[in-house]
């Protein structure tokens, strides 16, 4: 991906007047991707969908533990999925991305399993847009474990069994009780790198109408590195096309199980 990627918002579609809320959608309604993304262009209609409310998100206490290991959905998650569910039900998605987090799988499953298979579109799990690794939540099982319990997934785009990004960070500073500090969000060289991968990767994939359901920190740091923003030291990723509005909205961050879809030019 030589260019930062443009986004902008499709037409009919806007930015929400309010902040945002669990299971909400700025949503695309009646927005037909086909003629918004003609075949041979270089244009695709994302959802970006941070996972639903995890017990890492409501218990700090097991951020840190291994009882909060790869942080599973709670209850009121379950139901943030199903709220959201009824929200897009009428999307018809190519293509669902999902990080390798069980709380990620499990919020795609839950929200567009049915889309998905109206569709026929595959559920890749792919290890570049996962959250960035700093705790025993952001670490995930292995993949012969998280492959189990989601059959329907596709793991070819995780080629470890075991967690590399966080093997990489525990080779240079320990275990969680060795160095309970940022992980990677202290080395987002790293993170942008990733983020660039995963992006190159979309932008060479033939499907024009893709869910990508990933994590508030790997969101708010990628969009934020444009110029102007907390991580303009880093090179671009996203371009807003001087669109204040959407640069403001997409820089903040998602509630969970919020979805905000836009249009992205992969120049």
């Amino acid at each position: 991906m030589a260019r930062p990627v443009r986004l902008s918002l499709p037409v009919g579609s806007r930015t929400p007047a309010h902040a945002p809320t669990p299971a909400t959608w700025a949503g695309a309604v009646g927005v037909n991707a086909k003629e918004l993304c003609p075949e041979g262009g270089t244009t695709k209609l994302l959802h970006f969908v941070r996972h639903a409310q995890g017990f890492h998100n409501v218990d700090p206490s097991v951020i840190r533990s291994a009882a909060g290991l790869d942080a599973r959905l709670t209850p009121e998650g379950c139901e943030q999925c199903e709220a959201l569910h009824r929200l897009t039900a009428e999307l018809r998605p190519e293509l669902v991305v999902s990080s390798p987090l069980t709380r990620t799988l499990q919020t795609a499953e839950r929200c567009f399993g049915p889309q998905r298979a109206l569709a026929a579109a595959p559920l890749l799990a792919v290890e570049d847009v996962r959250e960035t690794v700093n705790f025993l939540c952001d670490a995930r099982r292995s993949r012969t474990e998280i492959a189990a319990d989601f059959p329907d997934a596709d793991f070819s785009c995780c080629p470890h069994d075991v967690d590399p990004i966080w093997s990489h960070y525990e080779a240079i500073h320990g275990s969680q009780d060795d160095f309970p500090k940022l992980r990677e969000s202290a080395d987002l060289g790293h993170l942008a790198a990733r983020a660039r991968a995963a992006l190159t990767w979309l932008a060479a994939r033939p499907e024009k109408e893709i869910v990508i359901v990933s994590h508030q920190a790997f969101f708010w740091n990628t969009f934020n590195m444009v110029p102007g923003r907390a991580n303009a030291h880093l090179p671009a990723l996203y371009d807003f096309g001087g669109d204040q509005q959407l640069a403001d909205w997409m820089c903040t961050g998602f509630a969970n199980c919020e979805c905000r879809s836009v249009l992205a030019d992969f120049l």
